[in-house]
């Protein structure tokens, strides 16, 4: 097996060549990033492939194009650090996107600014109740007049739903956060779907700005934390 440092090395080094049934582990999931999905999971990979990377993987598809994988690169306390194979980074949070490298309007920073300075979607995942009408955050945007952009937040709880990823169905609660950006005069709604046994974010679709259409993540192979 790969160690961890060898195979994020082939990971973002290779070329984009070949069919997705052939090659070492790094070169199917390099081969993510620009095939169409031609599996049923929804990936240019089966999920027998994907079950074979000997590491964490998220599922990734922005606006709506085809799916891609990002492997778990490094974990700092409860932030994981995801990669793709085209050098794309995520970093996120008990399913919350805090960071992004490589977009066309990448998100630098997220900083809530009520007392305790958490995010309000932690104490829901453990079972805490909904947060008050409104709570507040801050973002930074990779551009000169994009800092400290107020994000004015409120949860709703969608209900039960049965989700399916990689052909496993999962029994989740869906939590809705509806967020105002009074700057862009914008808002969006993000979804979360909660596996409530755990608290584990299996899905989410997430937007942090009018110019980066929707992401939508999706827990392929869950970290070890």
């Amino acid at each position: 097996m790969l160690n961890r440092r060898r195979f994020l090395i082939g990971l973002t080094g290779l070329a984009v060549a070949g069919c997705a049934s052939e090659g070492s582990t790094p070169d199917l999931v390099a081969q993510t990033i620009t095939q169409k999905p031609r599996r049923k999971s929804g990936y240019p990979l089966t999920a027998e492939q994907i079950d074979e990377i000997p590491y964490a993987t998220l599922g990734v598809s922005v606006g709506g194009a085809p799916g891609a994988v990002m492997v778990l690169s490094t974990i700092t306390g409860t932030e994981l650090r995801w990669v793709s194979a085209d050098r794309v980074i995520f970093v996120t949070d008990h399913g919350r996107l805090l960071r992004t490298q490589g977009l066309k309007r990448d998100l630098l920073a997220t900083r809530w600014v009520d007392a305790s300075g958490a995010d309000p979607l932690v104490e829901i995942l453990k079972g805490g109740p909904l947060p008050p009408p409104a709570v507040y955050r801050r973002i930074d945007l990779a551009h000169e007049n994009e800092h400290d952009v107020q994000v004015e937040s409120r949860f709703e709880d969608g209900g039960t739903e049965t989700i399916r990823i990689l052909g496993v169905e999962h029994e989740t609660r869906r939590i809705d956060e509806i967020a105002d950006m009074p700057a862009w005069r914008w808002r969006v709604r993000n979804r979360f779907w909660i596996d409530p046994r755990d608290g584990r974010v299996w899905r989410s679709v997430q937007q942090y700005c009018p110019e980066i259409p929707p992401l939508r993540l999706e827990t392929l192979k869950p970290a070890a934390l």
